[in-house]
């Protein structure tokens, strides 16, 4: 038994970026709490390795893959509740919707006589959805096949119900690290424990899986062509409202919602959550950790450097309009964008056509991923092009190193730069913010940092000093041990 199990989707231990970051940082810090890890991913073929040598305080680690079809335990068959299941259709808009859903885990994944993977299987099931169809579509002439509606509904269910029959490692507070299915582990965590349940959003889930849904092609529409401009699918709609019903769920079952920045917590409140539950915690770094970096003044060019993975919501084709926009003025620059771009090969092929189009190849270089405290000395302007974010490390980073920046007006972007009023506005900006998705703009924030050194020298002095003051792990660290504490002396 761990005093804390961390659930965390598609990140620790087996993906490198932000979120895995702070993880293993605050496990290293905190040695006095032991934890176990519960790793929710889509399919085992798709991690390959341990990326963080696992800290001596981590005990034990459970893997949960969504889409594996293997069932665990032995369970035996029963009849499915189809009243209390449609009863909970039914009322997915109303407040009573939490009671239903605690009373049908109850039935379909707390229950040793129960199978609830039977639910894909069984004739029951068939009709069960065969009846939600003809109730959905009774009036309408366009609309998806019952085949297509039949296959969607086993697609988006059955990692729900992966989600919830997990097996749940002892622990005496159960942590998400995010919403979603990591979300609903936890919920199901708290239903079968009773122990309480912490939730900490970096990014809205919800809200981010909204933007890949709508840049998304994978997911199937209606048979025929002549969809209404605008309209934005069934297909798409179902999973828009999944996650924000996942998140629903998670928001409602959490003692306490932590979050980065004013902004997350106004949209966790739009989404749902308590405003009662939400506490404001910033990350925060270890200046210390990048006190030996020296800058590289002797470079010929002028170093813009992205870091991040190479994937659709951190807008990549912006960056690479507005370094194309940017060059036509200042050619003595280089590029680098640092980070994975395994994980969406297509994208990252659209985006090397694009360099080759605007015939950047010897500008711009896609570095992969790197130790980026080999890089931080060479880089004089860190750039984000994000369409989304939550309070991105790589800014803090950068910040420790008198690095400015130039980034989109999303997450806590805008109060890294600017300063949060009544704390940090005083010192001054450290960058610039541009809305997402204007790289003409974008270039030309970064012009007027390239074409003034004073003004360079000055962000970047700003940007040491907010770092320093507003943003130190170790308030960060105290704040976690304090809430662990809290809720561990609860649960004895």
């Amino acid at each position: 038994m761990s005093d804390v199990c961390l659930i965390l989707e598609g990140t620790y231990p087996y993906v490198t970026g932000g979120v895995s970051s702070v993880v293993h940082d605050t496990i290293k810090r905190t040695p006095q709490i032991s934890y176990s890890i519960l790793y929710v991913g889509a399919k085992k073929s798709d991690i390959a390795e341990v990326k963080y040598p696992l800290p001596s305080n981590v005990r034990y680690v459970k893997e949960v893959f969504l889409y594996d079809y293997e069932i665990e335990g032995n369970i035996t068959e029963s009849d499915m509740p189809l009243d209390l299941i449609r009863n909970f259709h039914n009322k997915l808009d109303h407040n009573d919707k939490y009671e239903l859903f605690a009373e049908m885990f109850g039935h379909l994944f707390d229950n040793t006589e129960f199978n609830p993977f039977s639910v894909f299987d069984s004739k029951d099931s068939w009709d069960f959805i065969e009846s939600i169809y003809n109730m959905r579509f009774s009036k309408e002439l366009n609309k998806p096949s019952f085949l297509d509606f039949f296959y969607q509904w086993r697609f988006t269910h059955y990692p729900l119900f992966k989600a919830l029959s997990s097996e749940i490692p002892r622990a005496s507070v159960y942590h998400c690290l995010s919403t979603g299915y990591a979300g609903l582990v936890g919920v199901a965590a708290k239903l079968k424990t009773g122990k309480p349940l912490l939730l900490t959003e970096h990014g809205i889930y919800s809200h981010e899986r909204e933007i890949e849904i709508l840049l998304s092609d994978w997911i199937q529409e209606r048979d025929s062509e002549l969809v209404p401009i605008g309209d934005l699918g069934f297909f798409k709609n179902w999973w828009i409202k999944l996650f924000h019903f996942m998140s629903d769920i998670t928001y409602h079952f959490s003692d306490v919602i932590t979050t980065l920045h004013e902004k997350n917590l106004q949209r966790q409140v739009q989404y749902g959550a308590s405003p009662e539950k939400i506490e404001i915690l910033p990350n925060g770094i270890d200046t210390q950790v990048f006190k030996d970096i020296v800058k590289d003044n002797d470079k010929e060019k002028k170093v813009i450097g992205f870091i991040g993975r190479v994937v659709p919501i951190k807008d990549i084709k912006t960056l690479l309009k507005a370094i194309s926009a940017t060059y036509r003025s200042y050619k003595n620059i280089e590029v680098l964008i640092m980070g994975p771009f395994e994980e969406d090969p297509d994208y990252f092929n659209e985006c090397k056509q694009m360099v080759n189009i605007f015939e950047l190849e010897n500008v711009i270089k896609f570095t992969g991923r790197v130790n980026i405290k080999d890089y931080l000395g060479k880089i004089d302007i860190c750039v984000l092009t994000s369409i989304s974010e939550g309070q991105p490390m790589v800014l803090l980073e950068c910040f420790a190193c008198g690095i400015p920046a130039v980034v989109t007006d999303v997450g806590s972007c805008r109060e890294m730069i600017y300063g949060l009023k009544g704390r940090d506005e005083h010192l001054g900006k450290c960058g610039e913010v541009v809305p997402f998705g204007k790289p003409d703009l974008f270039a030309q924030m970064l012009l007027k940092i390239l074409n003034d050194e004073e003004l360079q020298k000055k962000y970047g002095e700003v940007a040491i000093e907010r770092v320093k003051n507003y943003y130190s792990v170790h308030d960060t660290i105290s704040a976690y041990v304090d809430m662990y504490t809290k809720h561990i002396n609860k649960s004895v």
